[in-house]
């Protein structure tokens, strides 16, 4: 790193005047001079400010029309006004069939490509993090959890969790009401017909919960990037949604059964008839109930392996049925057609972003470092593009696929690392907790053995960003175990912006209980260069508890060597298919992006349209024994749009890499018409980084570690005196006036839960929590 020349700088309050010094020793003249901001960073701009309020409020109003749209549809409000309406658009009396398509194209399709396009423009404007004080105060208060009794009882959910679950009763008992309870005869019916009634209307509960189903679990969500809610925490709302579609479509079954039992006809109704004739009234009826229990069995595999028991012991069984909900979709829309139009703007918006990811697994990225560490902990350091597809955000999370240990699973980590700290490279630390990765552990170990470098493809960046950090005059980080790693990101990337000359504007309490040596041996480099910014810890604060006390054996090993090198320098790649490149994002650019999603959303509503519009226009009644290829192929639409949008980010690949082959050509001439003795002198050599800090403290081994950072052995943290040390510190410190505390959690669940008894004990009112999911 080039030194900076100053010229002239005044005397800090203890009298030093800086003459010559690099960026991080700015940045420690800084903090002795008390270059300490006590508010939350302002937008420069009232405009921007205005301008993402706005658009934010808009993308707010499109989910509320999503959500309304699909519950609008049971009520009278539809049928009495909105039906109407639509059919004189049409024509009386003439294509009836596209009334109710073009209600959801006008109340699904349509707002959900809109608040796409909106958050599109966000991140065009960067007017994503200039978010207005409602949205912000909304977020913040989602994320608190009811207590009572002085933090004693503290709820499971949050206020965001329990309103989403209200809304999800609220919702699902409207639909049942006007589907079943004000249409049910006023005269007496037979107990069949009633049975028969309850079913239809649990179909519609399913396909109520099926519209929204997908949103969760859509990588980079609109809606949910707004609020945002990490994937993994969607990922919880998508459980809560699978449970409800599954239990409905359960019971819409065995209510059919049970009224079939009852008339002695269930042989005739739910058997595959093989010799009728699929255009008879009987072969028609009999077949659409297969369809229906073939998509039945599929639900009830999908929900049976998505139990919490079966999936953490047998997560293989719970991916490999996952997929089959291709099958789900197919014999859903071939048992009753309209479905397809309340699965198609949420299913659309999946299959895109799964189409995207997609694109990743044709070519392996460059792996600089994969070692197995101490206690089956692997890093992995992979080469990222320095362009800005190859940027990510403080607290998103890749996936991973080693076709080594398995060709098919693909397991999400954390980005352990700072985009600040290292332009070209991101680090992820990772653990043995099941089959997939105690393989990858064994496989790590085979390839330092043998001197080999994996072959490995990744798919990212995904999740909520955790750069709102910065916003807070007061940060309190908590984490345990391996899943702290987001908080290494956060500290290196603190780090890294004092490193370049930023002030500090923060107070920042570091909590960390660990059990793996290797942990704390993977972030004193970080640390290190904390003690030499902050030696008097005046805005930096370590709390370090190592769990199981060590070995003498352990506490005599040497620490690992800092290498400003990658440790496998003379490493060979293992063979592959495509020669392994720095990791970028598919189709990063924002009109790309748009032009994919309009593509993909226009696209395929303009396709099933014409096949609702099909039946009135070319005569399909003389083939009517089609019906079934017909709506296999309504069905077959959706996953067609999913491939042509892998056609065109492979397409912008095969442009983007001419245009680089035609970049390097010409750099290669004004290469060799250079002088080539300048090609010869050395680089300069930065001191200032957090590698070089962590040299410069010479300790050797373990116990100089333990003793250096203050390490508690044997104990746990005590999150409720953290908790209420930062409140103090917040409080008198001169931070109150300027918002509520940053509380930044990620770990075990027994550590979530101590911070929100401690939250609750004090006054949640002064804490913002952030809690890290990583339950996928």
């Amino acid at each position: 790193m080039a030194p900076l020349r100053v010229v002239s700088a005044p005397l800090g309050a203890d009298g030093v005047v800086v003459v010559s010094a690099t960026k991080s020793s700015v940045a420690i003249s800084q903090l002795r001079r008390g270059n300490f901001s006590s508010a939350p960073r302002a937008a420069k701009w009232s405009f921007r400010r205005a301008l993402a309020a706005l658009v934010q409020g808009l993308v707010l109003a499109l989910a509320g029309v999503y959500a309304a749209g699909q519950l609008a549809v049971f009520t009278p409000v539809y049928s009495q006004h909105l039906r109407p309406a639509i059919a004189d658009w049409w024509g009386p009396f003439t294509h009836v069939e596209m009334v109710a398509p073009t209600y959801f194209v006008l109340a699904g399709v349509l707002p959900t490509l809109a608040a796409v396009l909106l958050v599109e423009v966000l991140r065009q404007l960067r007017l994503r993090r200039v978010a207005s004080g409602l949205v912000l105060r909304l977020a913040s208060w989602a994320r608190r959890r009811p207590s009572a009794c002085g933090g004693r009882w503290v709820c499971w959910f949050s206020y965001g969790e329990l309103l989403f679950q209200a809304v999800l009763v609220g919702g699902n008992a409207c639909v049942f009401y006007y589907a079943c309870v004000a249409r049910l005869p006023r005269q007496p019916a037979p107990f069949e017909q009633l049975l028969k009634s309850v079913a239809v209307a649990l179909g519609m509960n399913c396909l109520f919960n099926m519209a929204f189903l997908f949103l969760p679990a859509t990588r980079n969500c609109a809606w949910m990037e707004l609020l945002n809610i990490s994937y993994a925490s969607g990922v919880k709302y998508h459980r809560w949604l699978g449970v409800l579609t599954v239990a409905t479509a359960v019971t819409h079954g065995a209510g059919f059964y049970w009224a079939w039992l009852l008339e002695g006809t269930w042989r005739d109704k739910c058997l595959p008839c093989f010799d009728c004739a699929l255009d008879s009234p009987r072969g028609r009826r009999v077949w659409l109930n297969v369809f229906g229990e073939l998509a039945l069995l599929v639900f009830v595999l999908i929900g049976a392996t998505s139990v919490p028991w079966v999936r953490r012991r047998f997560y293989n069984a719970f991916y490999y049925t996952h997929q089959l909900f291709v099958l789900s979709v197919a014999f859903l829309v071939m048992h009753w057609a309209p479905s397809i139009w309340w699965l198609a703007p949420s299913f659309l918006l999946y299959v895109v972003s799964r189409s995207l990811s997609s694109a990743n697994s044709f070519t392996p990225v460059q792996v600089k470092e994969f070692t197995a560490l101490d206690n089956d902990i692997v890093k992995v350091v992979i080469a990222r593009s320095t362009a800005r597809d190859g940027d990510y955000k403080v607290g998103q999370f890749v996936y991973l696929n080693v076709p080594s240990v398995s060709k098919l699973q693909w397991h999400a980590f954390t980005i352990g690392s700072s985009p600040r700290s290292d332009a070209t490279t991101l680090t992820i630390l990772l653990k043995s907790l099941g089959d997939w990765t105690k393989d990858l552990v064994h496989y790590a170990e085979d390839c330092k053995r043998d001197n080999v470098l994996p072959t490995v493809f990744m798919d990212g960046y995904y999740g909520a960003s955790l750069e709102m950090y910065d916003e807070y005059s007061t940060v309190l980080l908590v984490g345990g175990g391996i899943g702290a790693t987001p908080l290494f990101a956060i500290l290196e990337d603190m780090v890294a912006k004092l490193s370049s000359g930023q002030p500090l504007a923060q107070r920042v309490f570091f909590a960390f209980s660990f059990r793996e040596l290797s942990l704390l041996e993977e972030i004193h480099p970080t640390l290190a260069k904390i003690r030499e910014l902050d030696p008097q810890e005046r805005y930096f604060s370590f709390d370090l508890c190592l769990t199981r006390p060590p070995s003498l054996r352990d506490l005599r090993r040497p620490v690992h060597r800092v290498r400003s090198a990658p440790p496998h320098p003379s490493a060979r790649e293992m063979s592959a298919s495509r020669a392994a490149k720095p990791f970028a994002e598919p189709a990063r650019a924002t009109a790309l992006r748009t032009v994919v999603f309009l593509a993909a959303l226009l696209g395929a509503t303009g396709a099933l349209l014409w096949q609702e519009f099909i039946p009135e226009s070319d005569g399909d009644d003389a083939r009517p024994s089609l019906w079934p290829f017909k709506y296999f192929m309504e069905a077959a639409t959706l996953f067609l749009a999913a491939a042509a949008v892998l056609l065109l980010v492979l397409a912008e690949r095969v442009a983007r890499r001419a245009r680089r082959v035609g970049r390097a050509r010409a750099l290669k001439v004004r290469y060799l018409e250079s002088d080539p003795y300048e090609k010869l002198l050395p680089e300069p050599s930065g001191s200032g980084s957090p590698r070089s800090a962590a040299n410069a403290l010479g300790l050797h081994c373990v116990e100089d570690l333990l003793t250096e950072y203050r390490v508690a052995v044997g104990q746990r943290l005590e999150v409720p005196e953290l908790l209420r040390r930062a409140h103090h510190a917040h409080t008198y410190g001169g931070g109150a006036a300027s918002g509520a505390i940053g509380v930044f959690v990620s770990g075990p669940e027994a550590l979530k839960e101590a911070a929100a008894r401690g939250i609750a004990a004090i006054a949640s009112e002064y804490f913002d929590v952030h809690e890290e999911e990583f339950e996928l």
